[in-house]
């Protein structure tokens, strides 16, 4: 069995926010609750919607200040390509300006996942 999933990500530059701020705007901005963990040192908020799922990353590594980025990230997974357009990209990036949360260029990472007992 093969599954693809494919992640669309954006940088969030509206860095003047706290963490806790820009889980705020983006559960308003795409209508759900985000559930944050501490995952290995840095906080990822997750939501699954009905054709996605959301995560928010932290910019803060608490294990290393080497580690910590500059922005915030935001990661949209699809696990069908039906959603793998540019309608589906232009559909999110409508919802993020719509709701004043300021974004660079999104970049899609096509990855197959693959089970490790057929590689």
């Amino acid at each position: 069995m093969k599954i693809n999933e494919r992640w669309l990500t954006f940088v969030l530059i509206d860095s003047n926010n706290s963490f806790e701020e820009m889980l705020t705007k983006i559960e308003l901005a795409f209508k759900c609750k985000l559930s944050c963990k501490d995952e290995k040192g840095r906080y990822i908020a997750r939501a699954e919607l009905d054709y996605f799922s959301i995560a928010v990353i932290d910019k803060i590594d608490r294990l290393s200040e080497l580690l910590c980025d500059e922005h915030y990230t935001l990661k949209i997974t699809i696990i069908s390509d039906k959603y793998f357009n540019s309608k589906f990209e232009n559909y999110i990036k409508e919802i993020l300006t719509n709701n004043f949360i300021q974004w660079e260029q999104p970049v899609w990472s096509p990855f197959d996942v693959t089970p490790l007992s057929k590689r």
